[in-house]
């Protein structure tokens, strides 16, 4: 009598489930990716910090379908980078946490050790007919990646993500999307945080092939939240941090295709207080970025080309700092603007970077900044599956770091070389061999430091599902 009465209701909890069931679902998309890198010669002198290293990376993006048009999106990394704990670089290939602990020997142990999975997206989204709320920690990206980049390209290291509310207007080709979000809260009661404000504006329509928008972005920060570190502090030409942060961002885009070739322009601009100060003085941001490129697609050829051509202003040793990083994301070059090289901070880019990590241990970490630069390339299809690549980059300084009038802005040239196996969109093999041929600015003027020659080596496989 008992298992019957057991069994109706488990039949009567099944029929009352099934429902809700039906309307839920989980969606799943990911990517995995292996890396090899090498760098001969970062510093361009002696000792040579010379870089080779792997890294090993797979993300898990599950997504709730809790109704029609209700979602829930998560993201989780595995084999997280404990170098840069927030990127998607992917761990140290060989890392042996065995060897971390007290008494631990990554000698004589069996296994790597473990690392923690860790959640770097959470929001919901419920979709209506014009338009879209968001809610929780989200990536945003906005025009070329110049500034604000999501991270969404196969081999890309960094992420932007926002703990922000913000509501998206559709009308016809155009929408608008206020936002508010939090950077920092210090805890549970109110004040000590940063906080943001902002709203796009964006015009896209696939028919004319049309690309025009704006984001306007206002942050805000009380001086106890900032926590700048002591060598961020220094790069912004400061002693100590007395006052608040108040900074405004402001980004442009503009893009149209036709037939025989297409064109993007972003332009960035940032101004206000940075909350870190010298003696009595508030220092505060004054710098622009410009990022323009060209494409002529191949059609009926097996030949296409590319140019990329921008700048970012650089310190000027004002009062202000003028100098304007982009985003990591967005790379010209294997070598130049994307790993660390020199022997002196000659992009300005110490104000974004960790000062903890040297020329010869960092991963791919620098920015473009303080430079302009000009990139032209040529792919050609050697066949269905394999493309081969060359790219030149040439690079001048905006501001040297020597006042001295022998001080010169030619950064070089560098030549790189890809073998791209596409296996699928979804499967790529990227072989990558850069050359670079530095120029007078490394010496620094009469500090005249050395400017050797130096190449480097990439092998990067990623799968994306």
């Amino acid at each position: 009598m008992l298992n019957k009465n057991l069994l109706k209701a488990l039949g009567l909890s099944v029929a009352l489930l099934s429902p809700a069931a039906q309307a839920m679902s989980l969606d799943w998309s990911g990517g995995y990716r292996f890396e090899w890198t090498e760098v001969d010669r970062p510093s361009l002198g002696t000792p040579t910090e010379r870089k080779a290293y792997g890294t090993n990376y797979l993300y898990l993006s599950p997504k709730v379908i809790a109704a029609d048009g209700v979602n829930v999106v998560s993201r989780f990394d595995i084999l997280n980078s404990q170098a840069y704990p927030n990127s998607q670089l992917g761990d140290i290939w060989g890392l042996n946490n065995n060897g971390v602990a007290p008494g631990g020997n990554a000698a004589n142990s069996s296994n790597q050790g473990s690392t923690d999975v860790r959640v770097s997206q959470l929001y919901l989204t419920v979709n209506q007919e014009y338009g879209a709320l968001i809610v929780g920690r989200a990536p945003f990206e906005f025009g070329l990646g110049m500034t604000y980049s999501s991270g969404k390209g196969m081999f890309d290291h960094w992420y932007d993500t926002r703990d922000m509310v913000a509501y998206k207007i559709v009308v016809g080709d155009w929408f608008f999307m206020p936002s508010l979000g939090r950077k920092q809260s210090t805890g549970f009661g109110q004040g000590g945080s940063v906080t943001t404000m902002g709203f796009q504006l964006q015009y896209e329509s696939e028919e004319n092939k049309s690309l025009l928008g704006i984001y306007q972005e206002t942050t805000k920060g009380v001086k106890e939240a900032l926590h700048y570190t002591a060598d961020q502090v220094a790069a912004y030409g400061g002693d100590s941090v007395n006052s608040n942060m108040n900074i405004q961002r402001t980004n442009f885009v503009l893009g149209r295709g036709f037939d025989a070739f297409d064109f993007k322009f972003e332009a960035g601009f940032q101004t206000g207080e940075t909350g870190v100060t010298t003696g009595t003085k508030d220092i505060g941001l004054n710098g622009y970025g410009l990022a323009m490129e060209f494409n002529v697609p191949a059609k009926e050829s097996k030949w296409d080309y590319r140019v990329r051509l921008g700048m970012a202003t650089g310190d000027d040793s004002s009062n202000d700092f003028g100098g304007y990083a982009f985003n990591r994301n967005y790379d010209v070059a294997m070598l130049l603007f994307n790993h660390r090289l020199g022997q002196k901070d000659f992009l300005n880019t110490n104000v974004v970077k960790d000062g903890a990590m040297g020329i010869g241990n960092s991963a791919d970490d620098e920015s473009i900044s303080n430079t302009f630069y000009f990139a032209p390339s040529v792919n050609y299809a050697w066949s269905e599956r394999i493309d081969l690549r060359n790219t030149l980059v040439y690079a001048q300084l905006m501001q040297t770091q020597n006042s001295s009038v022998d001080s010169s802005k030619d950064l070089g040239l560098e030549w790189d070389i890809d073998v791209v196996y596409k296996h699928s969109d979804r499967i790529q093999w990227v072989n990558q061999v850069g050359l670079l041929f530095p120029g007078e600015a490394w010496k620094n003027g009469n500090d005249n430091l050395e400017k050797g020659f130096t190449f480097g080596f990439a092998s990067k496989a990623a799968i994306s599902f």
